[in-house]
């Protein structure tokens, strides 16, 4: 879509890999985006010598990240965003890394079945939860924010829980403003997924998010991506006995965040 202007396919890849997850390595987009490594490196190498990204090194891996002093950073952030908006959802999703934990492979099929009924059961004895706003683009309004706060599960028959979330959110600045949420999770055991809906507009009403599927024993991450409106909805899920950790992605117009809810 973008390689008229960027004149190399790759160059694309590693711009719309950037915008949406922040940062990279070689190896790492070589594995996820199917690519020859040195192609790829090349790229980076390009794109690097141009001042657009910058690279520095996290132990022996070196990383790579747009320069926030790029003079036209703002203006290729609303560009990438628009590229992103019109792939196709398989074409979104393959550029969605939320965390290297998450690796995406097939389950067997009892495998995962049991893996989605453990979830389902450490889901409802939740009781608290810390969460983080991360704001990707300096033009986005609101800004990056932390909050806190409890969950009161309510079960309607065995296959939905509904979440009541309270607590007060912190500013980056410092002001503290209360907020509450309600979340509907649902099992389908026929698809092997749940799903999650935000019910801001009332339990007639709700606002669709995704689908969960395990891609490992303690790993459930977003089916597809999910259109709502304009913005585009990518999630994952990383749990163990004593949390569970939900990462949101959410890219539209108005909106290039990242979002953390830790339960337990």
């Amino acid at each position: 879509m973008m390689e008229a202007l960027c004149g190399n396919r790759n160059v694309q890849k590693v711009l719309l890999f950037l915008f949406v997850n922040g940062k990279c390595y070689g190896t790492q987009l070589k594995r996820l985006l199917d690519t020859p490594l040195t192609s790829l490196q090349n790229a980076l190498n390009r794109l690097e010598k141009g001042g657009i990204i910058l690279s520095y090194c996290e132990g022996k891996t070196r990383v790579y990240q747009f320069n926030p002093a790029f003079p036209l950073l703002g203006e290729l952030e609303q560009l990438l965003k628009k590229a992103y908006t019109l792939l196709p959802p398989h074409g979104k999703k393959l550029y969605s890394f939320i965390k290297e934990e998450g690796s995406i492979r097939e389950m067997d099929p009892w495998k995962k079945g049991a893996a989605l009924l453990n979830f389902w059961e450490r889901l409802a004895h939740l009781t608290k939860l810390t969460l983080h706003v991360n704001s990707r683009s300096k033009d986005m309004k609101g800004g990056d924010r932390k909050g806190k706060g409890d969950v009161v599960v309510t079960k309607e028959g065995n296959t939905v829980l509904i979440f009541n979330e309270r607590g007060s959110w912190q500013a980056k600045g410092g002001q503290e403003m209360g907020f509450s949420n309600t979340f509907r999770w649902t099992l389908d055991r026929s698809t092997g997924m749940i799903s999650l809906e935000h019910l801001r507009l009332g339990f007639n009403n709700p606002v669709f998010l995704f689908h969960l599927s395990p891609t490992s024993d303690h790993v459930l991450a977003s089916a597809d991506s999910h259109l709502c409106e304009e913005d585009v909805y990518l999630g994952q899920i990383f749990w163990d006995r004593r949390s569970i950790r939900l990462m949101w992605r959410v890219i539209g117009p108005k909106k290039n965040e990242e979002m953390e809810y830790y339960y337990n």
